[in-house]
């Protein structure tokens, strides 16, 4: 049976490396946090910077750019602990009582990355919280 195993592992690490689909290894990524851990963010430009952990109030859209229209929709954050990597001021939107223009650049729950996400869903513990304003993304 370890036989069997090893020969199948073999068999699919080679279909996998002629796929181009091997795995290769990632440098750790710069986290910024008070304690709690979460995933590493997802490959992408944005992924190269410190993470930056809130908690979201609400669910909400996380959008393409850092704006309210229903074409620049693209997945969903939903409400609980998620990491950010910088802000940037853009369209101030309104949303449950609150307006903000800031929006986090993030990767959604639905597995997106670098995607936006408004300032007005953002627990109220955490509208001090640290967080940078981004470079050009």
């Amino acid at each position: 049976m370890q036989l069997k195993r090893s020969v199948v592992a073999a068999l699919s690490a080679a279909a996998l490396g002629m796929a181009g689909l091997a795995a290769t290894a990632a440098p750790a990524q710069a986290v910024q946090d008070s304690g709690a851990t979460a995933s590493a963010p997802t490959a992408g430009p944005a992924s190269t910077q410190a993470v930056y952990y809130l908690n979201f109030q609400y669910s909400s859209w996380s959008h393409w750019s850092p704006d309210s229209l229903t074409s620049t929709h693209a997945g969903w954050l939903y409400a609980g602990r998620s990491y950010v990597y910088c802000y940037r001021m853009a369209e101030v939107y309104t949303d449950k009582g609150r307006t903000d223009g800031a929006w986090f650049l993030t990767d959604d729950d639905s597995g997106n990355s670098n995607v936006w996400v408004s300032k007005v869903y953002l627990d109220p513990a955490d509208w001090d919280t640290y967080v940078p304003k981004c470079r050009d993304v």
